[in-house]
C-alpha cells in the first residue's frame, strides 16, 4: 500500500467518523457540558482540517486528481465525474460553515464569557447544517471512493 493510498484510506476513514463524533460532542449539550462539547469539535476540525490539507498535498504531488483515479474505469464518466465535484463542493461548503460555527462561537464566548445566550439559536443552527453536511461528505467520499479505488 503506497502512501497516496493510505492517506486516502485514512481520509475517508475520518470523514466516517467525524458525523458521529460530532453527533457526540452534541450530546455534552444536554448534559450542560459545554467545555467537553467545545473541546471534542474543537479538536475534530483542526483534525480535519489538517487532514484535508495532507489530503491536497498528497494529490498534488501525485499528479492531480485524475491520476489518481487514472485505474478506475469509471473515470470520466458524466456519473463519477458529477459526483466527484458534488462531493467536492458539498465537502467545501460544509467546511466552510462549520468554521463559521467554530470561530463564531470562540468569538462569542470571549466576548459574552457566558453559555448558553442569544447566539445559541444560531450557533445550533449552524450545528445541525454542519453535522448534515459532514453525513453528505462521508456518504459521497464513500461512494467516490469505491468506485475509484476498490470497483
Amino acid at each position: 500500500m503506497n502512501i497516496t493510498f493510505f492517506i486516502i484510506v485514512g481520509m475517508l476513514t475520518l470523514s466516517i467518523l467525524a458525523p458521529f463524533i460530532s453527533l457526540y460532542a452534541v450530546s455534552f449539550i444536554k448534559k450542560r457540558d459545554f467545555e467537553t462539547h467545545m473541546k471534542i469539535q474543537k479538536r475534530l476540525f483542526w483534525t480535519c482540517i489538517i487532514a484535508v490539507v495532507i489530503l491536497e498535498v498528497q494529490i498534488r504531488v501525485s499528479g492531480g486528481s485524475g491520476s489518481l483515479v487514472s485505474n478506475s474505469k469509471y473515470t470520466g464518466t458524466l456519473f463519477f465525474n458529477s459526483l466527484l465535484i458534488a462531493h467536492i463542493i458539498g465537502a467545501v461548503i460544509t467546511y466552510i460553515f462549520w468554521g463559521i460555527t467554530v470561530f463564531s462561537a470562540n468569538k462569542n464566548l470571549k466576548k459574552k464569557k457566558t453559555l448558553p445566550g442569544k447566539y445559541s439559536t444560531v450557533h445550533k443552527k449552524l450545528g445541525y447544517g454542519t453535522i448534515i453536511g459532514l453525513f453528505y461528505t462521508a456518504i459521497t467520499a464513500a461512494i467516490v471512493c469505491t468506485m475509484a479505488f476498490f470497483l
